[in-house]
């Protein structure tokens, strides 16, 4: 998993100073009120991380591991990302993730196939879930750093494991 361990230590890299740069303002605004702000994508970031952590962590474990879903939405509006401070939540996601790229470069090549079901039309094996959270990180930065109106952001498009 060497390529997306790179491939997500290079947005870690490319990403965290243009992060920490935002003010806390415009990470806050919600122009928009059924869109996330950032300080709620970058929350849904660290959501996938930790969820993703430990699909990671058990899929090595266990050949299969049935039903790993999460609740996005219900998480974030738990969490209040909104109340956070900005840079506490930069932090968080950069360190979390370099954790992850460290997970990933060391992962046990035989579990590459192993599988979990993430509601998906079919089941996901470690290599995809590694991949598609790399592709995940780097859709929602993004829509984090980029000028987008929040009203034009794109979706989270799902793939299908059985089209990788």
């Amino acid at each position: 998993m060497e390529s997306a361990a790179t491939e997500l230590r290079g947005l870690i890299a490319g990403a965290t100073p243009r992060l920490r740069s935002l003010p806390e303002d415009r990470a806050s605004g919600k122009p928009v009120a059924d869109k996330w702000s950032l300080k709620e994508i970058l929350g849904h970031l660290i959501d996938s991380a930790s969820n993703n952590h430990q699909r990671f962590v058990r899929m090595q474990l266990q050949q299969d591991i049935g039903v790993f879903s999460y609740q996005q939405g219900e998480w974030n509006a738990v969490q209040k990302y909104q109340l956070e401070r900005w840079q506490d939540l930069v932090d968080l996601w950069a360190f979390y993730n370099t954790h992850l790229v460290h997970l990933m470069e060391h992962v046990d090549p035989a579990s590459l196939g192993h599988t979990c079901d993430m509601g998906y039309p079919n089941p996901a094996t470690l290599k995809f879930v590694m991949e598609d959270y790399v592709r995940h990180v780097r859709h929602h930065l993004d829509q984090i750093l980029g000028d987008m109106d929040p009203q034009k952001r794109t979706r989270w498009v799902r793939r299908d494991p059985k089209e990788q």
